[in-house]
Parts: structure tokens; sequence; C-alpha cells
């Protein structure tokens, strides 16, 4: 078994015990639906005549950041289908809708001026009636929905500030996990404050840690849960920015998405540009990290997009208000890991459950959490958390709605991968008649964001660095921003005594061969700028300098590094980015 954790080499710690029937990790909205509606279950189940009542359980949650919606982060239009299912009334509850979509646009932009607009919004794109979102802003709200839960017989747990580092295991059986330690020195000695972290064991942990998740990336390693899906985990790298515009530059439910320009032949991705509440307009840009580009690069791609004549004229006179950076899965169906094991299952990101073609994932990410506390509520009442036992979630998950939209955008991502060719355009059309059929279904792409091309053979120039690329962008500080102030807008804030979350598993030495060979892409596809090649006295880089107090846990160093030289793991709780309106 390999081990990912930072803090797991410490036998000689005594740990508190806590005892769970049931355990979430995360808190993201498919978790805190699963939780929800878990609750409901409870609750009529014990006021059913008749039934055995559940009684005496204890349910947790935790999550890495100092508050539940610290970390949560999307260019969210919300389909609401799942949060009917979990809450019919939620609007008179007072969900924190952004405004409902009324009106859209699609294009296709050919370069900094030009540009089409489609006719019709492609049907996949298409809307209207869905709620725009600030996805932080709405998972504070579900949280808020079940602190305010009474449900007798059930003890309900919110930990926020805990990150869990590592995966508690009886055999092959998942028990719960281990929670980072605080107060801990950058050599790993304990300091006067040293609070050693906690085995949370559970009868059924829940994992939804969002893409690449850490304790997820552990279970892979013991369970091989990918091995039967036709593809690997593939992600995309989003960068968005909040502006406030003047009152009336945008309409309410304004919605606009493109392709295109400013990326290269054979790259995949796009923008969105969301008017939300208190005239503020998220603008975002979103691209593949599948493709062969090693300096791929959201943060840039999103300040060339806000050159563009259209968009320059919605920014006008505006203010940037926050930034956020974060990795998004994309693969769905075809990519989708095994959904529940002894002990255990993944929900959300963690599980792939997104729709390429919509730009989608919330709602399924939720009816995720949803099917996932149908069928642990049959566990507690059977008291089997066995294998069999749980994967009847992932029976129900992919017999449910959300199992036909998946299979209906199986082959979006393959389509797409390499841009919107004319023989890509054809295939959508396929697949827009077929219900997701195109010729090879399913198909399979076996990308790896970390077989980066070398910078001689896509640049054509051999270890091309990042101070050697025409990034086509003139900083100003009023419109086009550079990294280092973008990331102080996203509110990051880290204990820079503890030991550092990024790890360089194969030593400096191949960070500096990279540099010398493939550009050391780290240091321009990170949205945080986190990661630095100075070359000392001589002129020689020697060694890779990492501002891990800048890290916006986006995870995409540890999907793109292509020397897979770099692990991405929890800080201790609390650290990170501190979203209010992302």
């Amino acid at each position: 078994m390999r081990d990912f954790s930072t803090q797991s080499a410490r036998p000689d710690v005594a740990r508190e015990e806590l005892e769970f029937d049931v355990l979430f990790v995360g808190g993201g909205p498919a978790n805190l639906a699963g939780l929800w509606h878990l609750l409901n279950l409870i609750e009529a189940h014990n006021l059913r005549t008749g039934s055995k009542k559940l009684e005496g359980l204890t349910i947790g949650l935790i999550e890495k950041a100092d508050e539940i919606g610290d970390h949560a982060f999307s260019g969210a239009v919300l389909d609401p289908i799942a949060l009917k299912e979990l809450c019919p009334d939620f609007l008179k509850q007072g969900f924190p809708s952004e405004g409902v979509v009324s009106q859209e646009e699609v294009w296709l932009l050919t370069s900094e001026r030009g540009g089409f607009k489609f006719p019709l919004v492609p049907p996949f794109l298409n809307n209207h009636g869905g709620h725009i979102v600030s996805l932080s802003r709405m998972v504070r709200w579900m949280a808020q929905q079940i602190e305010g839960r009474e449900v007798p017989g059930v003890d309900v747990m919110l930990l926020p500030g805990f990150a869990g580092i590592k995966v508690l295991w009886d055999g092959e059986r998942v028990v719960g996990v281990q929670t980072a330690d605080k107060g801990v020195n950058p050599d790993g000695t304990p300091r006067s404050n040293f609070e050693p972290g906690n085995d949370l064991r559970a009868k059924v942990t829940i994992f939804g840690e969002g893409p690449r998740g850490h304790l997820a990336r552990d279970l892979e390693s013991v369970l091989n849960l990918q091995k039967d899906a036709p593809n690997p985990q593939v992600f995309e790298m989003g960068a968005k920015e909040i502006w406030e515009i003047p009152e009336g530059r945008v309409p309410d439910g304004f919605v606009l998405h493109s392709t295109g320009w400013p990326l290269r032949d054979g790259e995949s991705g796009g923008s969105f540009v969301y008017k939300m509440s208190a005239n503020h307009l998220a603008v975002g840009y979103v691209v593949s990290l599948d493709t062969a580009d090693p300096f791929i690069d959201a943060h840039l791609a999103l300040q060339q997009f806000k050159t563009h004549a259209k968009i320059k004229e919605l920014l006008e006179g505006g203010k940037l208000i926050q930034y956020g950076g974060k990795a998004l899965a994309i693969g769905g169906l075809t990519s989708m890991p095994k959904l529940a094991f002894a002990g255990g299952m993944l929900v959300g990101d963690s599980a792939q459950m997104v729709n390429a073609a919509r730009l989608k994932g919330i709602h399924l990410g939720m009816k995720g959490g949803i099917q996932a506390a149908e069928t642990i509520l049959d566990a507690l009442i059977e008291a089997d958390y066995s294998e069999p036992s749980l994967m009847r979630y992932s029976q129900s998950y992919l017999e449910s709605w959300a199992g036909e939209e998946l299979r209906a955008s199986r082959n979006f991502h393959g389509t797409v991968a390499h841009g919107l060719t004319p023989s890509a355009g054809l295939k959508l059309g396929i697949s827009l008649l077929t219900n997701g059929w195109v010729p090879g279904d399913p198909q399979t792409f076996h990308s790896d964001a970390a077989a980066t091309a070398t910078t001689e053979a896509f640049y054509g120039k051999a270890g091309l660095h990042r101070e050697d690329l025409d990034l086509g962008v003139k900083f100003d500080g009023k419109r086009l921003y550079p990294k280092l102030d973008d990331v102080y807008l996203a509110g990051v804030m880290h204990d820079e005594h503890q030991p550092g979350h990024l790890k360089i598993v194969g030593g400096d030495d191949l960070c500096v061969t990279c540099y010398a060979t493939k550009g050391a892409p780290c240091t321009v596809f990170c949205p945080a700028q986190v990661y630095e090649m100075h070359p000392d006295a001589q002129g020689k880089v020697t060694r890779v300098e990492i501002a891990f107090s800048n890290c916006v846990h986006c995870k995409t160093c540890d999907i793109k590094c292509p020397e897979q030289n770099v692990i991405w793991t929890p800080p201790e709780g609390g650290g990170g980015p501190k979203y209010t309106l992302c």
C-alpha cells in the first residue's frame, strides 16, 4: 500500500478514537445532500408504524476548510432537479439563487475581435430556468439547513477545520479516516500547540473530496477502483473572477458560453460569463488538462479572453473583487470508478459525476448523495456494510435519471478532447440523434494529463521556459491581472510554520531535469504561481521553490506534473482559500 499522507508515520502519538455510524468526508454539495436526505429517511423510518427504530445514531461530516463553503468553487448554473427532490420548497427556505437564466448566448470566437454567435443555443447548453449560483453560498445554505434539524435518535456533527489525511483499514475494508495533526513544525516535530489528529471510525464512510481526492487516491492504490472503467479519470482546470460592474450593464439572468479563441488548435475548453445578483458578474475560463500543451494555463486564457471586444465592454468601469481556481472532473460515465466497496462509497467529482456536454456536475453529485443515503438507510437497518450491500447504491444511481443523463453524454469529452473540429462536430450531431452513441462507442481515449509533450515537440524549442513565452497579455492591474494579484483576492491563508503540503516525491533533481527538458510546466499551469525555479548566482537552477502558502487547493499540479513528482496532500485543517462568492 502506498502511503500518501504527510503525518501517518507517528506510531508514538496517542490518538483519540471517535465512533460514528456514518461519516461523510468533504463538505461539498454531494455529501451535504447525502447527509440531508439520510436525516429525512431516518426520520420517516422512525415514524413508520411497526418499523424497528434507528436510535442512538451518530453521523458526522468533516471538511478541511475553516468553514463549510470556504473551498467550494464552481462556475455554476444549477439544474435544480436534485435540489427539488431534496427540498421541494427550496426557494421558500431561502435558497441563495443568484438569478434564473432567461437570456443565453453561445459564441465561437475566432480572434481577439472576431467570432460569431450561434443562431440557436445547442440543446445540451440550454440553461433556461436553471439557477445561477455561487457554490460557496449554496453549500453554506445547505449546511445551515442541516444544522437547524433535530431528528430524534440522531446526533449530527458538522466538523469544519478537520482534514482527512489517511484512510483507516481493516484488511481491505474501510473503517474510517484519520484527521491531520495540527501544530507541527516544518521538520515534522510538534510545536507547543500540537494537537494530534483523531481516528474517526465509522460503519460507512462516504468520500466526497472533489476531483483528485487525496483519500480517493489512497482508496485507488488499495482497491483499484478504476480497473473496469473504459477510460482514466480526466480533468479540466478552471480559473474564475467575480467582477462588480456598473448597474444595468448586463441584464439579470444572462449567461454566455464560448469556445475557440484563445485556445490553440487541438485544445478543448471554453468560457462562461454569468450575471449574478448585486451587479456581480462571474467570468471564467476552463481548459482541458489532457492536452499535449505543457504550458496550458487557465489563468492566462482567462486574461486573454477578457481582451476580446465583447468581454472588454462588459467589464469596462468594473472592479475585480474575487478570484479562484480549481481542477474539475470531466470524464463522466466512461471514467467513473467503482462507486462502493466494503465500508465506503464515492460521490460527486470524486466519482466523475459530471455531464461534460452540459458543463454540469452539481446536480449529478447531489443525486449521488441522495442515492447513497437510500442505500445507507438499508445498511443501517440490516447492519450490513459489506460490498454487496453498499453496491446497491451504484445500481440505483445508474438506473436513475442521473445515470440516464450520464449515458447520453458518455462520449462527449472523447469527441471534443482535441478541439471542435469538423469531425467532432459531426460526431456531436450523431450523438444528439442517438442518445449519446457515436462510432466507436464507447470512445476510449486513455488520456493522461501527465503525458505532456516536451517543449521541443510542441513549441519547436527544447527547454522553453515561461519567461520565453510571448503571453500576448499586458497586465495593467485594472482589467488584466497577474496571478499573484488575483491570488490575493482568493483570501488564501495557511500557517506557514507547518510542513509544506505539496510533496516533491522524487526530489528536486527531477524538477531540475524537468526544467531543462520540459520547461517546468508547473511554473506555468498553476493558477496561484506556487512553483518557481530560480537560478543561483552562477545562473544554474538547482531546486524548485514552493510557495505553498499561495495554494488554492486546485490539485492541478498533482494531475498535470509531467514527471508525476508532485503529490497534493491536505494541510492541517482550516488552511486554503476563503471563497464567499465563487
